[in-house]
């Protein structure tokens, strides 16, 4: 007597290196372009990189034979997750927890991220409690703001103490336990992915990075308190826009923090239109608890 087979959950394989995770999971990872930028830029970069010696961790989700969704953990970053169906989670934890000891945090579409973070906890311990909700905006058409003095200036290396300063600014500003490192920063410089806006001197400053085929993330947009209320980071997150599409790219994304509705707000006004909520979940340790 045979029997029908109840629904298969989702697999999850783990990939050699960047190059072998592009290689299966690119196509579906281009299907949404915009929404998947984190993932997509990171993998390209460590395969530009040829960076094979690091622990970094790419997995695909795989379901009736093909991608549902990716999973990427750079240590001792969070993990980055794609949408993928919630039913995966349990097998994405698990994978994860071959990895590794610990996490800091999962960063995904709410539900997922929330589904992933349980699943966690159930294996390894401690406890998972919703961090930043931020959003995610995508630009086609910079809408430029009228009447803001100032210009945009590509960042040289005499640049790096103030850029190194202002990280640690920005990494206080959004609560992050990680600013960017003067490595980074150098290499932000070197590459053309660092600038301020000035009016006889700094006044804000924001990084264009994260390339895909079509798309570049602009990120790190900080102004310092003393400059902040006139402007400036509207006109350089449009200014910076506009030279991104000037050079090639079909669209810029950018993430918000949701909690601010100052940020939310100009970001729009200039020409970016909302296109996905995602959250951090922490993970509390009973230790750190």
């Amino acid at each position: 007597m045979s029997g029908t087979r109840g629904p298969v959950a989702p697999d999850v394989v783990r990939h050699d290196g960047a190059a072998a995770f592009l290689a299966r999971a690119e196509p579906w990872l281009m299907e949404r372009e915009d929404r998947n930028n984190l993932v997509l830029s990171l993998a390209y970069a460590k395969a530009a990189a040829a960076d094979h010696g690091t622990d970094t961790l790419f997995a695909t989700v795989e379901e009736g034979g093909g991608v549902v969704g990716c999973v990427i953990r750079t240590p001792p970053y969070k993990v980055l997750l794609t949408a993928m169906p919630l039913e995966a989670a349990g097998a994405v934890s698990a994978c994860l927890a071959e990895a590794y000891e610990s996490l800091p945090a999962v960063l995904g579409p709410e539900p997922v991220a929330e589904a992933v973070a349980a699943a966690w906890v159930a294996v390894r311990g401690g406890r998972h409690r919703r961090g930043m909700r931020q959003r995610m905006y995508r630009l086609d058409r910079v809408l430029p703001p009228a009447g803001v003095e100032g210009r945009l200036r590509q960042a040289v290396p005499d640049d790096l103490e103030l850029a190194v300063e202002w990280s640690r600014g920005f990494a206080r500003d959004v609560g992050s336990l990680f600013a960017a490192s003067p490595r980074t920063i150098a290499a932000w410089i070197e590459h053309g992915h660092l600038f301020f806006w000035e009016i006889g001197q700094a006044v804000s400053t924001a990084v264009a990075h994260g390339r895909t085929p079509n798309g570049v993330r602009i990120g790190y947009v900080y102004t310092p308190a003393e400059h902040r209320g006139r402007g400036h980071a509207s006109a350089l997150v449009a200014d910076l826009s506009g030279r991104m599409l000037d050079g090639g790219a079909r669209f810029c994304v950018l993430y918000t923090d949701l909690a601010n509705p100052t940020s939310n707000a100009i970001y729009q006004r200039v020409g970016y239109s909302p296109l996905e909520d995602v959250r951090d979940i922490d993970i509390v340790t009973e230790s750190a608890s």
